[in-house]
């Protein structure tokens, strides 16, 4: 055993403890980091959202004022207008993709990139006899005692 990984003797017995604590919250954190990773993705993907419209809001006077004509002015706002509704539907498709992937493999069945079909918990009677057998067996009368 090297000195690095000897514990101090004034520590006593709460150097296990602590060196438990510590890795039980590496396990922790491990244990996160897929959602973690799921909601950097969905706050990269919101703040790309909000750039791009903040940018097209940003060059609507510079393309309102190279206008020359009423129709050219129309045809900025039509553009505007176009990108708005493609940005917002792009964005929103990108957005339900992220939250896809913070909810994990409990509820999408995927593991690993791939999906699977979900469980089902479903009763299997092998050993019952066929209709026809069941039909061949001749009816006892009941008797009552």
């Amino acid at each position: 055993m090297s000195a690095s990984e000897r514990s101090d003797p004034k520590a006593g017995p709460f150097v296990n403890l602590s060196q438990t604590y510590c890795n039980n919250l590496d396990i922790l954190a491990k244990g996160y980091e897929p959602m973690l990773k799921g909601v950097g993705r969905w706050n990269l993907e919101v703040m790309g959202l909000m750039t791009r419209r903040a940018r097209a809001w940003l060059e609507v006077p510079m393309r309102v004022g190279q206008c020359k004509t009423p129709q050219d002015l129309v045809g900025e706002q039509l553009k505007f207008w176009q990108t708005a509704v493609f940005d917002y539907s792009e964005g929103a498709r990108r957005l339900t993709v992220a939250f896809g992937a913070l909810t994990g493999p409990g509820f999408t069945g995927a593991q690993d990139g791939k999906t699977a079909a979900p469980a089902r918990d479903h009763i299997d009677f092998t050993d019952a006899k066929p209709a026809a057998a069941a039909a061949d067996v001749p009816k006892r009368e009941r008797r009552a005692a």
